[in-house]
C-alpha cells in the first residue's frame, strides 16, 4: 500500500479513559486540550480493548501537566507504528487500511508487527472542521506498532 508511513512516538504518560464512559473522557481532554500552545497534531488515540470489549480513550499529557483526579495515568511505552489513513467511521474502510498495513510491514522484511499488552493498534481523526465540512467526511490515522528487525 503506497502511503504508509512510518512514524515514533515518544515515551510519555497518558490519561486514560479506562472503564469510563467515553463521552466523560471526551469532555475532560477536549477541556484539557484547549490550553495546547501548538496543533501540529493531536494528542488522543483510542483503542479497543479485546479483554473488555470496550474501546479505550487515551491523552497524552503535557510534560508538566498534573495528573486528572477522575482518569487513571499510564505509562506509555511509545516505540515504532506503521500509520495509515483510512475513512472514518467506515469500519470496512478501517479493516482494509489495517490489513494493508500489516501486509506491508510484513512484506518490508526490515519490521515486524509489535502489539502486545502494552503497544496496542490505535486510531485518531485527524480531519479539522473545515475540511470535513468540505469532504463530508473526517480521516482517521491507524497506527499498528513495529519493531525493526
Amino acid at each position: 500500500m503506497e502511503g504508509i508511513r512510518v512514524l515514533e512516538l515518544p515515551r510519555s504518560r497518558m490519561a486514560t479513559s479506562g472503564n469510563r464512559s467515553l463521552e466523560e473522557f471526551n469532555t475532560w481532554w477536549s477541556e484539557v486540550d484547549k490550553a495546547r500552545k501548538d496543533r501540529f497534531f493531536p494528542r488522543d488515540f483510542m483503542w479497543f480493548d479485546a479483554e473488555s470489549g470496550r474501546l479505550v480513550w487515551y491523552y497524552a499529557l503535557p510534560p508538566d501537566a498534573a495528573d486528572p483526579e477522575d482518569f487513571d495515568v499510564v505509562d506509555f511505552p511509545g516505540g515504532l507504528y506503521a500509520v495509515a489513513v483510512s475513512r472514518d467511521e467506515d469500519d470496512a474502510d478501517g479493516e482494509r487500511v489495517y490489513a494493508e498495513i500489516k501486509r506491508w510491514v510484513e512484506d518490508s522484511r526490515v519490521f515486524a508487527v509489535d502489539e502486545g499488552p502494552r503497544r496496542h493498534t490505535m486510531f485518531h481523526v485527524v480531519t479539522p472542521d473545515e475540511a470535513y465540512l468540505a469532504m463530508g467526511f473526517r480521516q482517521l490515522d491507524i497506527f499498528v506498532p513495529i519493531r525493526v528487525l
